[in-house]
């Protein structure tokens, strides 16, 4: 009796197994891994350090590792940590705005007698139609003449313009517009555009000008002669970083029917910057200021009179990854650090907030070194594995994967990747970080049958060619586009 209830409860065991789905991890493909690891062995990568990870976005589970847990410097792949901690604080709708505000009414005659605020809040999509537009709604809301100072209210980042961690002295001396100022009151990505086309004959001046008005604050020396048709452009711009003044001296030769050239080069005080284009507005718009334009704060009985929103977060995020986009990153952070921290954000109390978002993804603080927010310098390290976290984890958030997602660049189709991998079956969305010495790639790639991967691919200390790790990288996007589909070669070559 008790042998055959044993062997019913064994019976019974066993369809109960039989019935029961077996939730297995995914099988990793072996010529999958063969191809990235053959991968790995490219000259190109020969004495550099090289950190990848590929995981399946569905399972989480890692289908390919190497030196994963390796702390590296990001780049610019930084700047999806950035997006990622901004969308999750502050939601893809926040929006960044520019106020104006009066102290006392404007008359049946125009006239403001008092003080006028304009009170910025770090608006990185700010540019001088913007500021026109803002002048003139001024203009038609009945001002005309302001019995007071214009006040600039720059209190809700701080007053340290400058972007931490890269100490290049070149840059610091020139300002090149990847490297720009920070501030609550920016504009046009706190730079200036500096126009130099051919003079009217040979060796007459060429014509050098700002493409827009940027009054006493910016003074331009022309040094630069017409040369004959055909000779060789040679143009130098240096940078003179005065007390409340800067002043650019272009010097050189522009050959007889060269076309126009634009050259950007970032402003020294971004506030002093915005005042200066904002007094021009007004001159424009007829609009007179008998006192003085000055920086100072806004007073907590001030009327507002007007507000300029930005576009929302996503917006912006999608132009600051896809174009990788310096100032952009550096201001959505320190705008990240006074929401959470309090006023005037700065770069580390940013910083502070996605330390605390990516321990949130279980990330131990001690394994990763962040500096900024735009990936602009070599003290930052965080490992390949981390990175897969974040994507990850904005994959698996209804309220901002999507948005996420899209502020990547498509290969073959915008950003940085428009001109990559064109014609690949699948699709990647991804983020480049290339600076002297280091080239990474992290993203999303989907292969032929469907699947999505989360990878992050970060090489350091390149001592050949960057454009040949490039390649590598591009390499490696073929192999996992082709992935799933029994049979599909693995395209070489192509297009860069």
């Amino acid at each position: 009796m008790i042998r055959h209830c044993i062997l019913c409860w064994q019976a019974v065991a066993l369809l109960f197994l039989l019935s029961t789905p077996v939730f297995a991890a995914p099988e990793i493909d072996a010529t999958l891994t063969e191809n990235l690891t053959e991968l790995l062995a490219d000259r190109a990568l020969k004495n550099a350090r090289v950190g990848l990870e590929v995981r399946n976005v569905e399972s989480g589970e890692a289908i390919f590792a190497h030196h994963a847990d390796v702390a590296l410097v990001p780049a610019s792949t930084m700047k999806v940590v950035t997006a990622a901690a901004a969308l999750n604080n502050l939601g893809p709708s926040y929006t960044f705005s520019t106020v104006v505000h009066s102290g006392g009414v404007i008359d049946s005659a125009g006239r403001l007698k008092g003080n006028l605020y304009v009170q910025g809040h770090g608006d990185p999509t700010m540019v001088v139609e913007k500021l026109w537009k803002l002048v003139y709604d001024l203009k038609l809301a009945g001002l005309q003449r302001v019995e007071g100072d214009v006040i600039f209210d720059e209190g809700f980042l701080t007053t340290d313009y400058v972007l931490p961690g890269w100490n290049k002295e070149k840059d610091i001396e020139n300002g090149p517009s990847y490297f720009p100022a920070l501030s609550a009151l920016s504009l046009n990505f706190n730079t200036v555009a500096i126009i130099v086309a051919p003079g009217s004959e040979v060796g007459k001046p060429a014509r050098v000008q700002l493409e827009t008005p940027a009054g006493t604050y910016v003074t331009l020396n022309n040094e630069v002669t017409t040369g004959s048709y055909g000779s060789r452009r040679a143009l130098e711009i240096k940078r003179n970083v005065g007390e409340s003044t800067i002043s650019y001296t272009v010097t050189g030769s522009m050959p007889t029917g060269a076309k126009m050239r634009k050259y950007y080069r970032a402003v020294a005080d971004p506030t002093a910057h915005f005042m200066a284009a904002w007094e021009e507005m007004e001159k424009l718009h007829g609009i007179v200021v008998t006192g003085r334009h000055r920086r100072g704060a806004t007073p907590n009985d001030a009327r507002q009179l007007l507000a300029l929103q930005s576009p929302p977060l996503a917006s912006i995020l999608m132009d600051m990854n896809k174009y990788s986009n310096n100032y952009m990153a550096e201001l959505v952070l320190r705008t990240l650090g006074a929401e959470t921290h309090g006023l005037p954000g700065d770069t580390a109390k940013g910083i502070q907030a996605v330390n605390t978002y990516l321990m949130g993804l279980g990330i131990d603080e001690t394994e990763f070194n962040l500096i900024n927010g735009s990936g602009l310098t070599r003290q930052a390290t965080i490992r390949p594995s981390h990175l897969n976290e974040v994507l990850l984890g904005m994959s698996a958030d209804p309220r901002t994967g999507n948005e996420f997602r899209a502020s990547l660049a498509i290969a073959g189709q915008d950003g940085t990747l428009v001109n990559r991998l064109t014609g690949q079956p699948g699709t990647l969305r991804g983020k480049t970080g290339t600076i002297d010495g280091v080239h990474c790639l992290t993203g999303y790639v989907e292969d032929a049958s469907g699947d999505l991967y989360a990878f992050s691919f970060m090489v350091n200390d390149i001592r050949g060619s960057v454009s040949q790790v490039r390649r590598v990288h591009d390499r490696f996007a073929r192999v996992m586009l082709a992935a799933g589909q029994p049979g599909l070669a693995v395209v070489e070559g192509g297009p860069e």
